[in-house]
C-alpha cells in the first residue's frame, strides 16, 4: 500500500468515526437535516425554467407553466393547432441506493394522463429536476440514445430519472455514478412560483 493510500484510508476512518460519534451524541441526524435544508434553499426550479423545458418538447410551439397551491399548471399549444391544459400534483419520490430514482405525480384531470404528450411534458420537467439535483455530475455527458418516457398507472405518471439520457450517461461512469447515488431526494413540492427539491444524502458520515 502506498503512502497516499494510507493517508486516504486514515482520512476515511476519521470521517467515519466522527460521524459515528455524532450519531451517538444524537446530533448526527440533526446535522444531516440541517445540511439538507440549507441545500434545499438553492434547489428551487422557478416557473420560467419549467416553462422553457416544456417549450423544448417536440411539437410544442407555446407553453406556460405556473406553480401554486401544490399544483403545477401546464398550458401547452402544439404544431397541429391542438392544446393541452392540465395540472401535475407531486405525489412521491422513491430513491434507492444503486436502484430506482422515481418521481410520481397525479394528473388533473385524470384523462389527461392518457395523452402521451402529458408524459412527454412530465419527462421534460423531470429533466430539470435531474439537472438541478445532479448538475455537476451531468456536465459534458453525452445525451444520444433513446429518449426517456414516463409510464402511467391510472391517473399517475411515474418517471425513473435513471432513464433520462444524461443520467444514463453519468451512471455509466463510476465516479459520477457514485455522486448520483450519494445525492437523493426526500421530496419535491410545488410551491408558489416553482418546484422545491428537498435533497437527502446517503452513504455520507454527516
Amino acid at each position: 500500500m502506498s503512502r497516499l493510500d494510507v493517508i486516504k484510508s486514515l482520512l476515511r476512518s476519521a470521517a467515519t468515526e466522527a460521524g459515528s460519534r455524532l450519531d451517538r451524541l444524537g446530533i448526527g441526524a440533526s446535522l444531516k437535516q440541517t445540511l439538507s435544508l440549507a441545500m434545499a434553499r438553492r434547489l428551487f426550479i422557478p416557473d420560467a425554467r419549467l416553462t422553457a423545458a416544456v417549450a423544448r418538447v417536440p411539437e410544442v410551439i407555446a407553453a406556460t407553466v405556473s406553480t401554486r397551491g401544490g399544483r403545477v399548471r401546464i398550458d401547452a399549444s402544439f404544431c397541429d393547432g391542438s392544446a393541452l391544459l392540465f395540472c401535475l400534483l407531486p405525489a412521491s419520490v422513491t430513491f434507492a441506493p444503486h436502484g430506482s430514482k422515481e418521481w410520481s405525480v397525479s394528473v388533473e384531470p385524470g384523462e389527461a394522463a392518457l395523452d402521451p404528450r402529458s408524459g412527454d411534458i412530465f419527462a421534460a420537467l423531470a429533466g430539470e429536476v435531474a439537472t438541478t439535483l445532479w448538475g455537476p455530475f451531468l456536465r459534458k455527458q453525452a445525451t444520444r440514445g433513446k429518449t426517456a418516457h414516463a409510464h402511467r398507472e391510472a391517473d399517475h405518471l411515474i418517471m425513473d430519472l435513471r432513464t433520462l439520457p444524461e443520467v444514463r450517461a453519468a451512471l455509466a461512469q463510476r465516479m459520477t455514478a457514485t455522486g448520483i447515488d450519494a445525492l437523493a431526494l426526500q421530496s419535491i413540492a410545488a410551491e408558489e412560483g416553482g418546484l422545491r427539491l428537498l435533497p437527502a444524502f446517503t452513504g455520507l458520515p454527516l
